[in-house]
């Protein structure tokens, strides 16, 4: 006798599935070409990945991706877009209803546990922050934009912590919210770079002890 469960799972026989309209088609065959992108670069990079290469390892014709995306930076870019609309979204699950100091370490935490949990995404956005300075310049300044939006984020909170005495007033959130970022993209870097040298959980656990220890001592000549 079949399990109730599975019965009420299994379509009725009549049943048929609903059909896809071409806008579905289309936004489907977009993000599997996204996809196939984000594993190419992340295996060669940008410089290392055409096109054509993209339309076939997505299981298409070597020219959709031309088709869809028109030129290669804008492949590119909507690539750099994706990523960071899954970090986004990743942040703001982390930050939930986090203020101040807890939610720079939260915003610690998505940067390099995020690293661990889409690792092709995070490998292919930091080789795209490489070769933004020479063969990819057309996303400098969506790179930039990006790093900005960051900062700032890190910056608001350590105002925020001020604000509830969980921090020193004295410090300049701006310069360590440029700090923090920086730190975080440096251990990403290295991680990139050379993933069995560098444990991703043990620098999280370092850096948000760092932030804890230095957010509230007084600058040095004051």
């Amino acid at each position: 006798m079949v399990n109730q469960q599975v019965r009420w799972i299994l379509p009725k026989p009549s049943q048929s599935p609903p059909r896809r309209t071409q806008e579905d088609r289309r936004e489907e065959s977009d993000r599997r070409i996204l996809r196939a992108a984000i594993r190419l670069i992340a295996r060669n990079g940008s410089a290392g990945t055409s096109m054509a290469e993209i339309g076939l390892a997505a299981g298409y014709s070597r020219g959709l991706p031309s088709e869809r995306f028109g030129t290669k930076d804008a492949l590119l870019r909507s690539v750099v877009a994706t990523i960071e609309e899954a970090f986004q979204a990743r942040l703001a699950g982390d930050l939930g209803d986090k203020t101040g100091l807890a939610a720079v370490e939260a915003r610690v935490g998505a940067h390099l546990d995020g690293a661990l949990k889409g690792a092709a995404g995070v490998r292919a956005l930091y080789l795209l922050y490489m070769e933004s300075l020479t063969v990819a310049p057309d996303l400098h300044a969506q790179i930039a934009q990006m790093g900005h939006d960051n900062r700032d984020g890190l910056a608001a909170h350590l105002r925020e912590a001020q604000r509830l005495g969980e921090i020193n007033r004295d410090i300049d959130s701006k310069a360590h919210a440029m700090v923090i970022l920086g730190a975080i993209r440096g251990i990403i870097t290295q991680w990139v770079i050379d993933p069995r040298a560098v444990d991703l959980l043990e620098a999280k656990a370092v850096l948000v002890s760092m932030v804890q220890r230095l957010a509230g001592r007084p600058r040095s000549g004051r």
